[in-house]
């Protein structure tokens, strides 16, 4: 079965695959005095930037989200954040992240109906923040933690330590059914001391040749799985058969971009987003499509550093990003194929707090989002939504 939403790990800055969320990038930046709705309208941005090979098609629209709950966690001065946002089923998530990012820390996750945050207890003495999440149902979750290099198991009913390593970094997750499931631990800049490992529900081994070099991944099918990889001198995209990984071809199409993350809805329908980094170190948000057959790009007109992918509504993608030019702000963007072309509107666009990560709130259509804001506690972990996903929520209250 595959997985409800295979979330990717957070992005970091220029060319590393570092988990920073929302919350640590803009915790000295963020306002004391956070509203409880904060969200306005995207401004009208100027036409995407690109050679004569690219959509230069875009639209840019408005819509609101609202903050729906906040929890903080640890003593009064800590800051608190959800790094990720993982549907479960009909109005069911998971918001896992963590606490004071940059000195003692501890992780944390919670249960939320579309109402109400339920704390979970997690095994003791872990340390760092969860920074990655993929799910096969609502009994079997797994989740990450990038720098406390571990993998945790929820099997229905409390949260285990699946897999510790000593060093490294584990950059992405991917779980395909309860004997399937995929570690990655690649840094954008080729550097793989963790490696690829593979779970069969007994044991987990680890993964030599090309696949021991991924970043991040997205599965379709446990014989069709999509993963970016990364070698001290280049990125290229990947793809796992059921029994080997090989090179998927791009051509120029990845040429002078830093790819962050990946989501594959089909074997004809995958996104990349990447960034676009100038010799002055202006950033600009770039999407990478393949239909089966060839590779589309578009070099938006959003001058932000990005986040991640998740499957929207009729056929789209989200995505989450951060200013470049304003850290304690977080964007929502939506994409699609229209005509061929691709088109990227502006979903929300927060004045206070981050955004790390977002998804389609079950079956109401509404969308959720997970982040932080900062407070007179130190920061509260935070989940966002449209007001049509929190009616949704308060219609449909599950214990």
């Amino acid at each position: 079965m595959p997985p409800i939403r295979s979330i990717a790990a957070l992005a970091g800055r220029v060319a590393t695959f570092v988990a920073v969320p929302a919350f640590v990038a803009g915790v000295a930046a963020w306002s004391v005095a956070a509203r409880p709705e904060v969200a306005r309208p995207a401004p009208t941005h100027p036409a995407p930037v690109g050679d004569a090979s690219r959509d230069r098609r875009a639209t840019t629209v408005g819509s609101t989200v609202r903050m729906a709950a906040d929890q903080h966690y640890g003593p009064p001065g800590n800051a608190s954040g959800y790094s990720v946002i993982l549907v479960t089923g009909p109005q069911q998530a998971w918001a896992l992240g963590g606490t004071n990012p940059g000195g003692p820390s501890a992780p944390v996750a919670a249960s939320w109906n579309g109402t109400t945050v339920t704390p979970a207890t997690l095994p003791p003495g872990l340390t760092s923040f969860i920074s990655d999440a993929s799910a096969t149902s609502d009994s079997d979750i797994w989740a990450a933690s990038q720098y406390g290099r571990y993998i945790l198991h929820f099997d229905g009913s409390s949260w285990q330590v699946a897999r510790r390593w000593p060093n490294g970094q584990i950059t992405g997750l991917a779980a395909v059914s309860p004997t399937d499931v995929w570690a990655f631990g690649t840094t954008g800049d080729g550097i793989s001391v963790i490696g690829t490992w593979h779970f069969d529900g007994v044991s987990w081994q680890h993964v030599t040749g090309l696949g021991n070099s991924v970043c991040r991944a997205s599965v379709v099918s446990s014989d069709d799985i999509w993963a970016i990889a990364a070698s001290p001198a280049s990125y290229s995209i990947v793809q796992f058969d059921g029994t080997t990984w090989r090179p998927v071809p791009t051509g120029g199409a990845l040429a002078g971009l830093q790819p962050h993350d990946i989501l594959a809805n089909s074997a004809q329908d995958v996104w990349v987003l990447a960034d676009e980094v100038s010799a002055s170190g202006g950033v600009r948000l770039v999407l990478l499509h393949w239909n089966g057959t060839a590779w589309t790009s578009l070099v938006t007109s959003v001058d932000a550093w990005p986040g991640r992918l998740a499957a929207g509504p009729g056929g789209s993608v989200l995505i989450t990003a951060t200013p470049a030019d304003a850290f304690a702000t977080g964007l929502i963007l939506q994409a699609s194929v229209d005509d061929g072309q691709l088109v990227v509107s502006m979903r929300s666009w927060l004045d206070s707090g981050g955004i790390s990560d977002v998804a389609v709130s079950g079956e109401a259509g509404g969308l959720w989002a997970s982040g932080a804001v900062l407070n007179r506690l130190g920061g509260s972990a935070t989940i966002w939504a449209t007001p049509a996903a929190q009616a949704a929520g308060k219609a449909g209250l599950t214990a």
